[in-house]
């Protein structure tokens, strides 16, 4: 099955969402399989790639102060990974933030990651900085976006300016 292939996405109300938690567990260990998790009750928007009515991947999102978006987490079933379902999520998310009229949107990845870090590219995002937020921002504001984002030390900020 391919991405295109019978998959609807849909918003997943918060009382629905730990029927997700079996993904985030197939995609994560760790700090980042607790973190996700939390953020998975937490967030303001998760959605979820659905076909016959089973999920085969979900992402986390939040709108930060101003016209930032944050897209906390991509997962994707292991059964469904590489054909295409992170980037039908990463499409969508990024068609609701400019619905929104949000001007960019960041992500951040484990230095190490580099599917995730080639996903977020093939839809425009490129490496940034602490120091370049701040100059876009100011510093204050960037640094209560970091926090917001939850940037830890072995991750690498990336943005994409929604046109």
């Amino acid at each position: 099955m391919t991405a295109q292939e019978n998959i609807e996405i849909m918003d997943v109300p918060a009382g629905r969402r730990q029927e997700l938690d079996w993904i985030l567990e197939e995609s994560f260990e760790g700090w980042y399989l607790w973190h996700s998790k939390k953020t998975l009750r937490d967030v303001e928007l998760v959605r979820a790639a659905m076909s016959s009515g089973r999920p085969l991947g979900l992402v986390m999102l939040k709108s930060l102060e101003g016209t930032v978006g944050y897209v906390y987490y991509i997962a994707v079933a292991r059964a469904s990974r590489n054909k295409g379902v992170g980037k039908l999520l990463l499409e969508n998310a990024l068609q609701l933030f400019k619905a929104s009229n949000l001007k960019e949107v960041f992500a951040s990845v484990e230095k190490e990651n580099e599917p995730s870090e080639a996903l977020f590219a093939s839809e425009g995002f490129t490496r940034t900085s602490f120091g370049e937020v701040s100059k876009r921002h100011g510093s204050l504001h960037a640094a209560n976006m970091y926090r917001a984002m939850t940037v830890v030390p072995g991750e690498i900020l990336l943005r994409k300016p929604i046109l």
